[in-house]
């Protein structure tokens, strides 16, 4: 059982396929408002943060469903220890369409093959 599965529940709706973006690495925590995972682009960390698909199961509603932020490392490579930096959000996204559209751009950074369903 993935961690965000076991966190939130197996009815938890993420919109992607993790195995499509092998770059995710899930940090999900109960206490979290929803599922957490992170990524490493060059030297820098980020966190997607992915809200429930309903804005009334949304902890705060204005949330947008998929957001993504930079992260700060208080570990280290080998075992990185991420929390969420000071600062405004990279980019915020309520589709499905749109946080693929974005996740894929990363991965042709990382791999030669874009998803495009």
């Amino acid at each position: 059982m993935t961690l965000y599965k076991k966190e939130f529940g197996n009815d938890f709706e993420l919109g992607i396929n993790l195995e499509d973006y092998p770059f995710l690495v899930d940090k999900s925590y109960a206490n979290d408002m929803c599922p957490s995972f992170y990524f490493k682009l060059d030297d820098t960390y980020y966190i997607l943060w992915i809200d429930y698909l309903s804005m009334e199961q949304r902890e705060e509603e204005s949330s947008s469903r998929y957001t993504i932020i930079k992260a700060e490392n208080l570990g280290n490579k080998e075992n990185p220890e991420l929390q969420t930096a000071n600062g405004h959000p990279i980019a915020q996204f309520e589709s499905v369409i749109e946080i693929k559209t974005y996740l894929n751009a990363f991965k042709t950074r990382f791999f030669d093959t874009v998803i495009t369903h």
